[in-house]
């Protein structure tokens, strides 16, 4: 039986490998040749460890599968699936590396939101064949010589409506990236794979740096409800540049919270015309009950304190 080595040949002669290119608890990654198309071709196999294990044979076949139905630019594609010696996937080679590698050698010499936009339109293809992610990270995003970025590594994507492997509780994928109702043994949904691309935006941009830092900030809300409720709503988002408040919710209990987000100068602008109106209401009444309207706060106090004062003053008035 034919090992994996270098120099060793599949499919009858078809693929030979040339080197490792990586490696992990599951597979190995190797650079190969396809002599019949004469193209350099990356091969997955599965780790020798395994290729007994039903459960993570049915798991490659089915990576297989999905990536097979699957056809846009911004995903990696598989050619060709095989069990000898050991299961193993046939792959798009894409030179370049994966985004973790930049990042860890601290080449940020890449269009972040060029990068982002790919991995959305390429999100919103996948959810729309019904097909959650599940383990969208940096090292299974592959960023092409040409810049374009390609998500890799679907072993654990699974249709929307599928049973998972795992045992019962079990919670597959990168603890970092998981969206916080997948960490508490909630569904993998295309809301948690949105969650996901959000912590993955962090690691690719400087802190501050808009629009894509609203984004992020959108796409990680603790709330699915709250983020971006598709992979297109998102794209939108950044594509006008702008990344609007999430809608308000209800609390638990029946009442609804209101978040309302006003700036400086507004609220400034707010306290004046509200003091203009309680002292036209003083200076009709006369003042307060007691002859004394309520003391004012200072004009330098803080705004909460004014606003304080004001609405003392508001409920004191006839």
């Amino acid at each position: 039986m034919t090992e994996f080595a270098a120099g060793a040949s599949l499919h009858d002669g078809r693929y030979r490998l040339e080197r490792r290119l990586g490696s992990g608890g599951m597979a190995a990654v190797w650079l190969a040749h396809d002599a019949t198309l004469d193209r350099p071709v990356a091969i997955k196999a599965l780790s020798d460890l395994l290729a007994d294990d039903e459960g993570y044979v049915r798991r490659f076949r089915r990576e297989a599968r999905v990536v097979a139905g699957l056809s846009h630019p911004n995903l990696v594609r598989v050619f060709d699936f095989g069990l000898d010696p050991r299961p193993y996937l046939v792959m798009e080679y894409v030179e370049g590396g994966t985004l973790a590698d930049r990042l860890r050698a601290g080449d940020r010499d890449f269009d972040s939101e060029g990068l982002v936009r790919g991995l959305l339109d390429a999100l919103d293809h996948v959810h729309g064949a019904r097909i959650v992610h599940r383990d969208v990270k940096p090292s299974n995003v592959l960023v092409g010589a040409d810049g374009r970025p390609r998500l890799t590594d679907f072993g654990i994507a699974l249709p929307e409506d599928a049973t998972q492997l795992t045992r019962t509780g079990g919670v597959m994928g990168t603890a970092r990236f998981l969206a916080p109702e997948v960490l508490e043994g909630g569904a993998a949904t295309p809301a948690s794979d949105l969650y996901s691309l959000g912590m993955l935006v962090r690691e690719c941009i400087e802190t501050g740096e808009e629009p894509l830092g609203m984004l992020a900030d959108r796409l990680t809300a603790r709330d699915p409800v709250e983020r971006p409720q598709s992979a297109a709503e998102a794209l939108a988002l950044l594509e006008d540049q702008t990344v609007p408040l999430p809608p308000t919710r209800p609390q638990r209990g029946g009442r609804r919270e209101y978040e309302v987000h006003v700036s400086g100068r507004a609220a400034a602008i707010g306290v004046a015309v509200l003091a203009a109106l309680v002292l036209v209401i003083a200076l009709a009444t006369g003042g307060g009950g007691d002859g004394e309207p309520p003391a004012a706060a200072p004009r330098n106090a803080p705004l909460s304190r004014q606003l304080d004062a004001l609405e003392r003053a508001v409920k004191a008035a006839p």
